[in-house]
């Protein structure tokens, strides 16, 4: 999906380190079952983000993916009901929503893609024309980008939606840096692990808002 080696290099480590971050996150004790699920479901858009980047990520297959984030989404959102009294509805919305929409962000993508390479009846490798996709040179930066106008105003909507979330994430992650800077001890450690959380997130918002920017 892109062409230059920099930029593809760059996002390849801004979804690879989050996805082991979130990995690492499943195996920590005292985490819940739904924050188990949710950090694997981040583990894996990570990885297939990353792929993505690479022209082999064209070959993986599609309808998975496409299911396997949807119910990511709906995961996510169904996680903002929690039991009565643990935390109010709108607290829940408040950290459900963002993940809703990188896992919807995510499907779409991959089915939009898809889609585009079914209705020309190429291959999955992103090598060929494809319909409602233009194929750009090997000196473009991206490798293909939407043609179909309401597909790009949705690429663009997404690109600023993921903008602002990862920057919404990256100044919640300095934030908590800056409090476990005069901590001492395990407090200390804690809130710099807390950090880290935003962080990723931001870090992979980030990196999905320049691959729909690419498309466009």
């Amino acid at each position: 999906m892109i062409n230059a080696t920099g930029l593809r290099w760059i996002l390849t480590a801004l979804f690879v380190l989050p996805a082991l971050h979130a990995l690492w996150s499943t195996t920590r004790p005292g985490r819940t079952l739904p924050h188990r699920v949710g950090h694997l479901l981040h583990a894996v858009m990570g990885a297939a983000m990353a792929a993505m980047a690479w022209p082999w990520g064209m070959d993986l297959p599609t309808g998975p993916q496409i299911v396997l984030f949807s119910v990511g989404a709906l995961w996510f959102a169904a996680a903002a009901f929690r039991p009565p009294g643990t935390e109010s509805l709108r607290a829940g919305l408040f950290v459900a929503v963002p993940h809703v929409v990188m896992m919807l962000a995510m499907a779409w993508m991959v089915a939009v893609m898809d889609g585009s390479a079914m209705a020309s009846g190429g291959s999955g490798g992103g090598h060929h024309d494809m319909a409602g996709m233009d194929m750009s040179g090997s000196g473009a930066v991206g490798m293909m980008s939407l043609t179909g106008v309401g597909q790009q105003w949705t690429a663009g909507l997404l690109a600023a939606v993921l903008a602002v979330l990862g920057l919404l994430w990256l100044a919640q992650a300095f934030d908590r840096g800056r409090v476990a800077v005069p901590s001492v001890g395990g407090t200390a450690a804690l809130l710099r692990e807390e950090a880290a959380e935003p962080a990723c997130h931001a870090a992979m918002a980030l990196g999905m808002a320049v691959m729909f920017v690419l498309l466009l």
